[in-house]
């Protein structure tokens, strides 16, 4: 965990609060700032909100397709697919989930499933289109064969 913020609030420069391995630790300083830099210098943020977008059309497209899926939400690249046994009810597909996701996995791709039946979504900043298209086409493809 990190907290960047101004220094006008680092009143306890000389201090440790609490008794953590990381604290302070000059390597964990120099890899968060080469992080922030890398992030800046790769606009990753700019990047990741097309991402967004582009994710958010496919699998609204998805879910019309599929009524197993009942909800898609996300932000950034952090994504939930919610299975439902019934549109109306929103049962939740607790077996579905685990057919898609042992789908998606012989296909190569690996993600964690929550609740039950919510597929979990987390990619890499760095992830390219190419690979997202990839992915979410080891998706459709799983929640078809479940359906079929």
């Amino acid at each position: 965990a990190a907290i960047v913020t101004k220094e006008k609030y680092n009143i306890a420069g000389d201090v440790a609060l609490g008794h953590y391995t990381h604290e302070k630790s000059p390597l964990g300083a120099a890899a968060a700032l080469a992080m922030i830099d890398f992030t800046i210098q790769q606009n990753l943020l700019e990047k990741v909100k097309e991402d967004e977008f582009f994710v958010s059309k496919e699998l609204e497209a998805m879910k019309a397709d599929f009524p197993l899926i009942g909800d898609v939400r996300g932000k950034g690249l952090l994504w939930a697919i919610e299975l439902v046994k019934d549109p109306l009810t929103k049962e939740r597909a607790v077996e579905e989930a685990e057919q898609v996701m042992y789908a998606c996995l012989r296909n190569g791709l690996s993600f964690k499933v929550s609740q039950g039946n919510v597929l979990q979504l987390c990619p890499p900043l760095i992830i390219t289109r190419k690979e997202i298209s990839a992915a979410l086409l080891i998706i459709r493809q799983a929640i078809q064969s479940v359906l079929s």
